[in-house]
């Protein structure tokens, strides 16, 4: 049912839901299914069913219908998958990294930072200190952030032109060895 040839798929399913889950959506019929029938075609605990469908629900990836058994007062719930909404999941995870990636830029950009050896801080934060922090004992000096700022831009650059070559909006970019920045100070 779902694309899980797909490696951008398969991807964001082992990431969002494990193993169990990524199994699991291999093996959904393109029909309505109880959580029962799942975890029976996929050899998974009842447990890790309901867990995984707990969650494509709250990504709306998954619905469901109750039917009460009028003689035992069972209810059963019938699921059904959306796999339109994969990709806007998807999408909306890739703008939400891509958002937060922008707002760190535009804060490296927006002041002047000094750093001692345990932390980094804004220029007024270190002035009304003297430039000396009492945690550490030592001087705050001026931090370079030209680096940091270039890894930033470069990996929006970066994530934004996988987005367009890919058909996707962000989350279709692959792990890269650069896509985590370096150990910066601990910015207060």
């Amino acid at each position: 049912m779902f694309e899980t040839d797909n490696l951008l798929v398969r991807e964001y399913f082992r990431k969002t839901m494990g193993e169990d889950g990524l199994k699991m959506m291999e093996n959904v019929p393109d029909r309505e299914i109880t959580e029962s029938e799942i975890a029976e075609l996929n050899d998974i605990k009842l447990t890790s069913v309901r867990k995984v469908l707990y969650k494509l629900y709250e990504s709306r990836m998954a619905e469901y219908r109750t039917e009460r058994n009028d003689d035992s007062g069972w209810i059963t719930y019938w699921w059904s998958f959306n796999r339109d909404n994969v990709k806007k999941m998807m999408d909306k995870e890739a703008d939400d990294d891509l958002n937060i990636l922008r707002k760190k830029l535009e804060y490296e950009r927006s002041g002047e930072f000094y750093q001692c050896h345990c932390q980094c801080v804004l220029f007024e934060v270190a002035a009304e200190q003297d430039f000396w922090c009492e945690d550490c004992e030592s001087k705050f000096e001026h931090f370079d952030k030209g680096g940091l700022i270039k890894e930033l831009e470069e990996q929006i650059e970066e994530r934004a032109g996988e987005t367009e070559k890919e058909g996707l909006r962000a989350t279709g970019r692959k792990q890269s060895n650069n896509s985590k920045l370096k150990a910066y100070p601990k910015r207060k």
